[in-house]
């Protein structure tokens, strides 16, 4: 009697061990990253660009091993479009300034997702495409910092500070690679790309001036973090 009661909890054991190795992965996994995005703003002429860092988090559903939805956030950072000296003409004075115009952008992005079968000790691969919800800010300033007269010292130090902002829907595309150590965690390095046209500018003082406030804003994203699924 007590070798058939050691023998059944022996296989009751077994069969609870292979139930929570094959029992199925929840539907949802989480992701966090570091990036680091490059900002192109202007056109194919005329434009400036820059670098800096660009976490992200994401959030996907799967709805089957091959296709998913996914729900990204990313902070693309910041990048000063320009800095440098300028000169404005005050009837017959000349005002010297330090101007500086720094540009920053975000989306939120859903996108479908195809990826290769993904099994543990190996890599899989895949492509998401859809629609980001962007939005940019540009913040302008100066400071006097030399007059040509000495009836206008009183602006020296002077400081003066605009901002603009423009928000709107455009498309998002991307490629990743993923290494799986387990059924459940992974290694993940993607490659972000966000195209979108703002008019941020247009909200600056003196917009009017320019000869266009509408450009085009290209941004390159990588990162790399982890994803976990429940």
């Amino acid at each position: 009697m007590l070798k058939m009661t050691v023998a059944a909890m022996t296989l009751l054991t077994a069969t609870a061990a292979v139930a929570q190795d094959t029992a199925p992965l929840s539907a949802v996994s989480v992701q966090g990253d570091f990036g680091y995005a490059h900002h192109r703003a202007g056109s194919e002429d005329d434009n400036e660009s820059g670098q800096d860092f660009a976490p992200g988090v994401a959030l996907t559903y799967h709805i089957d091993p091959q296709w998913a939805i996914r729900l990204q956030h990313v902070n693309a950072g910041e990048f000063t479009a320009f800095a440098e000296p300028v000169t404005i003409y005050l009837q017959n004075a000349r005002v010297f300034v330090d101007a500086k115009l720094e540009s920053k952008a975000s989306w939120t992005g859903l996108m479908g997702q195809y990826q290769s079968i993904q099994q543990p000790q190996s890599w899989s691969f895949g492509v998401r495409f859809g629609a980001t919800f962007w939005k940019h800010e540009l913040a302008f300033s100066q400071v006097v910092k030399q007059v040509s007269h000495s009836t206008l010292n009183f602006m020296l130090g002077e400081r003066y500070a605009d901002s603009g902002s423009d928000n709107g829907v455009d498309i998002l595309g991307g490629v990743f690679a993923q290494y799986h150590f387990s059924d459940k965690l992974a290694l993940t390095a993607d490659l972000d790309l966000a195209p979108f046209s703002t008019n941020a500018a247009a909200e600056l003082n003196g917009a009017d001036t320019l000869d266009q406030t509408k450009m085009d804003y290209h941004i390159s994203r990588i990162g790399v973090g982890v994803q976990y699924r429940f």
